[in-house]
């Protein structure tokens, strides 16, 4: 009895332990989401978000990184028309910032000040992002992407995580739509 008892518990833990692996690789959702973009952004690593902007978006290790914090004191919100423009459309106003904002952590700053030409994003309202700005092409960043590819993890995804993390950030409440 006690080798049929043990026989039926051995099976059931590694059906469970065979169903809980497959949960947790099955269960993984590449889609854009803050958890996703917490775990990119506490990356550890030079060159990382958390390297530069510090755990809460400010007081990183790199003396001209934008203080994520304050997405108001940001370049991208100077560029699209500052607090006017927000005043006037929330909403037109935040998926022009996200856009703006996705397109410079999946390109970097070079090729970003080099070729982002969106309507309403007005480069001479700003200075142009300092080239220590890496995004998703910094080291650590990329080294996690290349971890994720194969569920799914495009750059968009990672950047669109970074978005939804970065709202948690926002001391001024202004990310949330």
């Amino acid at each position: 009895m006690r080798k049929i008892l043990a026989k039926v518990m051995n099976s059931f833990f590694f059906t469970a332990t065979l169903g809980f692996c497959l949960v947790s690789v099955q269960g993984f959702s590449a889609s854009p989401s803050a958890k996703m973009g917490a775990g990119l952004y506490n990356t550890k690593g030079a060159n990382s978000c958390l390297f530069c902007h510090g755990i809460t978006g400010e007081g990183g290790n790199v003396k001209d990184a934008a203080d994520l914090s304050q997405p108001k004191t940001w370049k991208a919100w100077a560029a699209l028309g500052g607090d006017a423009a927000f005043a006037k459309d929330k909403k037109a106003f935040l998926a022009a910032l996200k856009k703006a904002s996705v397109d410079l952590l999946i390109t970097g700053a070079i090729r970003h000040n080099a070729s982002y030409k969106e309507a309403g994003f007005d480069w001479s309202k700003t200075k142009k992002y300092n080239a220590q700005m890496m995004g998703l092409t910094g080291t650590a960043s990329a080294a996690w992407l290349k971890k994720y590819k194969e569920k799914g993890v495009t750059p968009e995804i990672a950047a669109e995580s970074i978005w939804l993390h970065l709202a948690t950030l926002d001391k001024q409440g202004v990310l949330s739509e």
